[in-house]
């Protein structure tokens, strides 16, 4: 570090070193009694510094001064920009790290409380109906509006083989929804489940894998995929069977397709599955096509889990492209 000049006027020294920094030469002051000393702070610049100088001092309102003094505040104003940047993402990292929900994975533990609220409140508990005689059915209340506002297509009020209320369905054009305005139904069905192995299954899939993504890849990334993965895999079934179907597996199979690419494509991420868990996960999928599990939603499945591939691997196919 060298002493470049003593400057009487405060201003005109601080002037001087906004041009000097405008160089890509850092300099400060220090004021010595009723002066100011220019300090510059790499010695390879010192020549240049003092060519500088003499320009200055010989025509200081010249128009390149003029200019290297915005391109100073430009400069200083972007430091101070990506300072607070950094303290912001040092912050968000220390909050994420002290694994609280809201930080860390608060769209994935949302979902899952929904799902739990939507059972709640949509369930018929006296008395207790069961499917194959142990596992307890849920979201059979035909006449809770919370469930049936959830389903794809808005439902219409009929009376069962015993004479009870229930909801069906007009028809299962996938532009109904367009028509009454009501596209959160393109996504709602993931929030209705029929049996407790039915919601128990979805949500240790979707608490496994969503706090995993959400995590690595952030919120809104996250919740993102979430809402493509829901439109693809409901309108996919709509297409295939019909309204009446309900449940988060479509999703939970995006999300294992997503992750899978991601960990083929992108491993620097930190998303990856092991092969025998996707060996196992295809298996399931092809065991409920076969109706091992009697109904299921599977063009959900089918669909949800392509769905995630695509996006799993999106740069990896746009790189190819641009290549080919």
């Amino acid at each position: 570090m060298r002493e470049l000049h003593t400057f009487a006027d405060e201003q005109v020294a601080h002037r001087f070193i906004s041009i000097l920094q405008s160089r890509q030469m850092p300099a400060h002051a220090e004021q010595e009694g009723a002066s100011w000393i220019v300090w510059i702070e790499n010695d390879d610049h010192r020549d240049k510094a003092r060519e500088l100088l003499t320009e200055f001092q010989a025509n200081p309102d010249a128009e390149q001064f003029a200019e290297a003094e915005k391109t100073a505040k430009r400069i200083l104003a972007e430091k101070l920009e990506a300072e607070k940047t950094r303290q912001k993402l040092r912050k968000d990292l220390r909050d994420r790290w002290r694994g609280v929900w809201w930080k860390c994975h608060p769209v994935a533990t949302i979902m899952v409380a929904i799902s739990v609220f939507v059972v709640a409140v949509s369930t018929e508990l006296s008395p207790v109906k069961f499917t194959q005689r142990i596992i307890p059915v849920t979201c059979n209340l035909e006449t809770s509006v919370i469930r049936n506002s959830l389903f794809i297509q808005e439902t219409i009020k009929m009376v069962d083989e015993e004479g009870n209320d229930a909801a069906g369905f007009l028809n299962k054009s996938p532009t109904e929804v367009l028509k009454t305005w009501q596209i959160w139904r393109y996504v709602t069905p993931i929030f209705i489940h029929f049996n407790a192995l039915h919601i128990l299954f979805n949500m240790s899939w979707l608490r496994t894998l969503g706090n995993a993504i959400e995590f690595v890849r952030g919120t809104r990334r996250f919740l993102g995929l979430v809402l493509f993965i829901a439109v693809v895999s409901n309108v996919a079934q709509l297409i295939w069977s019909g309204p009446a179907f309900g449940g988060m597996s479509g999703v939970d199979f995006g999300l294992i397709g997503y992750v899978w690419m991601k960990g083929k494509t992108q491993p620097q991420h930190g998303l990856a599955l092991p092969q025998e868990q996707v060996v196992m996960s295809m298996l399931w999928m092809l065991l409920c096509i076969g109706g091992a599990f009697g109904p299921i939603a599977n063009a959900a499945h089918v669909g949800g889990f392509l769905a995630g591939m695509v996006i799993g691997a999106r740069t990896a196919i746009w790189k190819k492209i641009a290549r080919s």
